[in-house]
């Protein structure tokens, strides 16, 4: 699931990706900490992405690694962008923490530009404490 929506952001088919989310999808992203809260619903994820149109010409996501923390799944990667004004480009590390409801669509993500925290975060309440990397996707996760 992980994998289907990264594709389908970096191809910029946002209608598809829209389905992989539940109607009510909160998203917490560096961008909404300067707004003070997520982003919520469909509505939501159509401003984040506005947000993201208005400052950058590029942007697209390079998924690294999958792991499993309790019944969440945190995508390790990469995003490189291009500033909108600026011409800049830039990649910065990435990691964000899916939470998934009963019909596995994405219920909750948070962005994270430390990795190390967005692990600490996710693991946090887990009774083992521990996160394992995914190579290979069985038909049943939600990676």
């Amino acid at each position: 699931m992980v994998q289907l929506a990264v594709g389908l952001w970096n191809e910029r088919d946002i209608s598809r990706l829209t389905e992989l989310l539940d109607p009510a999808v909160e998203l917490e992203s560096p961008f909404s900490s300067v707004a003070g809260e997520p982003y919520r619903g469909h509505a939501g994820i159509e401003q984040w992405i506005a947000d993201i149109d208005q400052q950058f010409a590029e942007w697209e996501i390079t998924l690294h690694e999958l792991r499993h923390v309790g019944d969440r799944v945190i995508a390790v990667g990469s995003v490189e962008a291009r500033g909108r004004g600026s011409d800049v480009s830039l990649q910065v590390p990435a990691a964000t923490v899916c939470e998934f409801g009963a019909d596995d669509r994405f219920t909750h993500l948070h962005i994270y530009l430390d990795v190390e925290q967005a692990l600490g975060e996710a693991s946090r309440g887990r009774a083992s404490g521990e996160s394992r990397a995914v190579t290979e996707r069985p038909a049943e996760e939600r990676s």
